[in-house]
């Protein structure tokens, strides 16, 4: 009877074990086949359906003793307090339960995380962090790369939360999204725009968010790639700008302002000259209102002068300054002013090599009146843009 009994028992636990490796290779499979899962339609889901880890509260206790007969004034900041047992998932990673959900501390990071980023070789979905690739005041941008397809890489942009993050409604959330987030599913729409980057999946936890971005193979942003090329002739710039504007277009249509268009947020792909237009933390929804000057928050060096001088400005105006702005820099190497006072009343300094019809596309676009500037969709038919204009460069 005892050996009929003990055979039951040992098959039931055969077939738990046997679906439980079942499910566990079904998962696996799933997560290899979809880097990148869906959201909610209410809720920003995570990435990381991989398998709970088995609890062992048996192991657990023998490990806890030791602080037991340690006296009380020890001042070591070990806080591992009595009703340690009942803590069946934490268990395996402390350090992480700071700054992670406690609701889903596993399907975020596995590893601990520093306190103004993310950890080299930690994962974050079915990412491992590889590298640090960008930094700015948002936070920090890493390399991700799929754990079951090392070929599959993405841009992570760890986002710490802060009490001025502005939230938007989005179709399909039943909550507010952060705005850079609402901003880029606006943007991604179809069709969308080659020349923007893509977002896409992005993690909500407690204290930060981590958005899942296109990453730009062979890129570098304009800045470096200006320093880098030894000779960068009209014809080059031409095409530069060609897709520059095709992405500033595309955002004022979408009723997007991205607020921060610089050098340093504009990547530039190699040997193609792919542009891609980035970073949309500043990024503002587009109304019949003019903006605020006091919430401007783009580089400094590229502000209009409107935004210095008047309460208010209008976006499309403010975009064409930047984009002339831009011009400027890559057929000069360097920024048409260096301060404040300069960008109100200062002279322009340009290379009389240029073309007639490329100092004059640059200074219609840098007239310090916004009403007089050169508009947004006029830019393209400007007879600089015409193929048929004579040879750029003159020596």
């Amino acid at each position: 009877m005892f050996l009929f009994v003990f055979f039951i028992l040992e098959n039931t636990k055969k077939g738990r074990k046997g679906k439980r490796v079942s499910a566990f290779f079904k998962r696996v499979w799933k997560a290899a086949t979809r880097p990148f899962l869906c959201c909610d339609t209410d809720v920003v889901q995570h990435l990381t359906p991989q398998p709970e880890p088995e609890p062992e509260p048996e192991p657990e206790p023998e490990t806890v003793p030791e602080p037991k007969p340690e006296p009380e004034p020890e001042p070591e900041p070990e806080p591992e307090p009595e009703p340690e047992p009942e803590s069946e998932s934490e268990s395996e990673s402390e350090s992480e339960s700071e700054s992670e959900s406690e609701s889903e501390p596993e399907s975020v990071l596995e590893e601990p995380k520093e306190a103004s980023g993310l950890t080299l070789g930690s994962r974050v979905g079915l990412f491992e962090v590889k590298e640090l690739i960008g930094e700015g005041s948002f936070g920090k941008v890493y390399l991700g790369s799929h754990v079951f397809n090392e070929r599959t890489k993405v841009a992570l942009k760890y986002i710490k939360k802060r009490e001025q993050d502005r939230y938007l409604d989005v179709d399909g959330h039943s909550k507010p999204v952060l705005a850079e987030v609402a901003i880029m599913l606006k943007l991604m729409k179809d069709p969308p725009c080659p020349s923007i980057i893509t977002l896409h999946h992005w993690i909500k936890n407690k204290n930060d968010f981590v958005l899942f971005l296109e990453y730009a193979e062979s890129s570098q942003n304009l800045a470096y790639y200006l320093r880098s090329s030894l000779d960068i002739d009209e014809n080059h710039a031409r095409r530069l700008m060609h897709q520059l504007i095709q992405a500033v277009k595309f955002c004022a249509e979408r009723g997007v302002f991205h607020g921060d268009i610089h050098s340093g947020n504009i990547l530039v792909t190699q040997p193609q000259s792919e542009l891609k237009l980035i970073d949309f933390g500043c990024a503002r929804l587009i109304t019949s209102e003019p903006f605020n000057s006091s919430d401007y928050r783009g580089a400094l060096l590229y502000t209009p002068p409107e935004v210095l001088r008047d309460p208010t400005f209008f976006p499309n105006p403010a975009y064409v300054w930047t984009l002339g702005l831009i011009l400027y820099e890559i057929l000069h190497t360097r920024l048409a002013f260096y301060d404040t006072h300069s960008i109100i009343i200062g002279d322009l300094q340009t290379d009389l090599t240029l073309s007639l019809d490329c100092l004059d596309l640059i200074s219609q676009c840098l007239v310090r009146n916004p009403e007089k500037r050169l508009q947004l969709q006029q830019l393209e038919e400007h007879r600089w843009f015409n193929p048929t204009s004579p040879n750029p460069v003159q020596q």
